[in-house]
């Protein structure tokens, strides 16, 4: 299995949602009937103002290469997943797009995650890689009630404020400092030999 570059070098990996994280949770997505592209749908929500948080995601990204992103929104059910990777921009190449066949895009969020971290662990063993563990993921999401049934994947939620979502510059600052605390201690063959450690 060729395994694409993110997933062997991420050292920790973002869930990320949409609504109430890089928008407003309330404003409603409008696209019209039909195929829609990756191009022509960011061309839609930038007039409909939709994802205007996303530079500050791109912000508390830029010094941590290793964190890959994994969309668990909604919109997963919606739209592709190389659209929505195409949607975050400069940050496409870091989506981690799990195959249809090995998840379920219309689960519960925490079952989708679980999915999609037992599809990165597959490839990961087949390269002779380290897996990754619940404790290397943060979760970023409005809906709390959504993680209720899964005490594992909730502990690694981060709570964002529905109508304000990245744009509060605590919420940005909490969100590098948890993604710092999961950082893995393993190190990719591609940057580096041995663990390294945090103290």
């Amino acid at each position: 299995m060729i395994m694409p570059p993110i997933q062997s070098y991420c050292q920790t990996i973002l869930c990320l949602d949409f609504d109430g994280v890089l928008h407003r949770a309330s404003d409603a997505i409008h696209v019209a009937s039909g195929p829609t592209s990756g191009p022509l749908l960011a061309v839609q929500m930038k007039a409909q103002g939709r994802l205007i948080w996303l530079g500050h995601l791109v912000d508390v990204l830029v010094d941590r290469p290793d964190v890959a992103i994994l969309v668990h929104s909604t919109w997963r059910r919606k739209f592709d997943q190389a659209t929505l990777a195409h949607l975050l921009g400069e940050l496409s190449d870091r989506v981690i797009q799990p195959p249809g066949y090995f998840v379920d895009l219309g689960a519960p969020a925490p079952e989708f995650i679980r999915q999609s971290l037992d599809w990165v662990n597959e490839s990961r063993r087949e390269a002779h890689l380290a897996e990754l563990t619940l404790d290397e993921i943060v979760v970023i999401d409005d809906r709390p009630e959504f993680f209720a049934s899964d005490e594992g994947v909730a502990a690694r939620l981060l709570l964002s404020d529905p109508n304000q979502g990245l744009s509060v510059p605590q919420t940005r600052g909490r969100l590098a400092a948890m993604l710092d605390a999961a950082r893995s201690e393993r190190v990719a063959p591609e940057h580096g030999a041995g663990p390294t450690s945090k103290f």
